[in-house]
């Protein structure tokens, strides 16, 4: 009769043989990847057309530039200032904020809007007040007009 002892031995070796199998299992998909990646390379390398050649060449791989069909991105002073326009009396930063989350769909920390604020006041676009933030005057550019209006007929 086996001890226990000898029992444990046998079913440890057993589980590492096991093991063992799993794992080449499991790692057979990626290394045939791998071979082939490096395959690849190597052939990369012979044919004289490694990464020192192809530095200035755009790559295939990656990811396009996001297409504006032809309207320039707003920058988020220009947002602020069209906020402004249409919010009203004197708006607070997480006013201005909210307006920009639901008009156009970006989120702004209150800080970066207050930053842009302080410097459009130093511009002389906007001025604080005790109601909040006003715009001094027609100041968006007008490439930039409301959505709303998308084209105009003359």
């Amino acid at each position: 009769m086996a001890t226990t002892y000898e029992y444990l031995l046998r079913r440890k070796a057993d589980l590492e043989v096991r093991m063992v199998e799993a794992q080449k299992r499991a790692l057979a998909p990626f290394e045939g990847e791998l071979r082939a990646i490096s395959l690849a390379l190597s052939a990369i390398e012979r044919a004289g057309l490694s990464e020192d050649r192809l530095a200035a060449e755009a790559s295939a791989f990656s990811s396009p530039a996001p297409s504006r069909r032809g309207r320039r991105s707003r920058s988020i002073g220009d947002m602020i200032l069209m906020a402004l326009q249409h919010g009203g009396a004197g708006l607070a930063a997480t006013d201005i904020a909210l307006q920009l989350e639901r008009r156009w769909n970006r989120s702004v920390p209150a800080t970066a809007i207050t930053l842009e604020l302080q410097q459009l006041e130093a511009d002389g676009a906007v001025t604080r007040g005790a109601a909040g933030w006003t715009c001094n005057a027609e100041t968006v550019d007008p490439d930039h007009s409301d959505d709303s209006e998308v084209a105009r007929v003359a």
